[in-house]
């Protein structure tokens, strides 16, 4: 899980250059991606090739390249301890928000969205300091890990079930009480 202190301290060790708003959230979210466990293995252009969720490198890279497409960014993760099971994040910029959308590599995963208004989260005065570039930090990190993380969870231990209730969950400690559980038709 994610803290702020956490998220900031990937932000400050990487250094990125922000061009705007849209910048500071989606590395933001990257970076709350990171500190809750995921590696890096693409981001910029290779994240967004046919093959990128599928592709069998484990490598893990850095930063380079994250903003190469204007109004767009992707990034491919895994987890080390989840059979390197791949997530695709890519997020689209249109007027003030910023859509998020990833999908986890498995048959029964599913696509989950978030939009945010990157005013709530973005100081704009320019400041140097990583810390007082943004606002409502805590707030961002806990949309993206109850929108986006605990979905990804609990969609990728969706397991079919004989039961006469249909599909349900595997057996599986799930920390997010509020994610909505996706029960795929099949």
């Amino acid at each position: 899980m994610a803290t702020q202190r956490s998220v900031m301290a990937v932000i400050r060790a990487a250094q990125p250059t922000f061009r705007h708003a849209h910048d500071k959230v989606a590395f933001a979210i990257h970076a709350t991606f990171l500190a809750s466990g995921h590696v890096l293995h693409a981001t910029g252009i290779p994240a967004f090739s046919d093959d990128a969720l599928y592709s069998t490198s484990t490598d893990e890279v850095g930063i380079d390249g994250w903003t190469a497409i204007d109004d767009y960014y992707g990034f491919v993760y895994s987890i080390p301890d989840d059979d390197s099971k791949k997530v695709l994040l890519k997020c689209l910029v249109m007027n003030n928000f910023l859509h998020v959308d990833a999908l986890a590599d498995g048959p029964n995963c599913v696509p989950v969205h978030l939009s945010l208004n990157v005013e709530e989260f973005d100081r704009e005065e320019g400041a140097t300091n990583y810390g007082s570039q943004y606002k409502n930090l805590e707030e961002l990190i806990s949309n993206v890990e109850r929108e986006i993380l605990c979905k990804l969870e609990v969609t990728s231990t969706v397991t079919p079930l004989a039961s006469s209730s249909g599909r349900e969950l595997a057996d599986t400690e799930l920390h997010c009480p509020q994610a909505t559980r996706y029960y795929p038709a099949g």
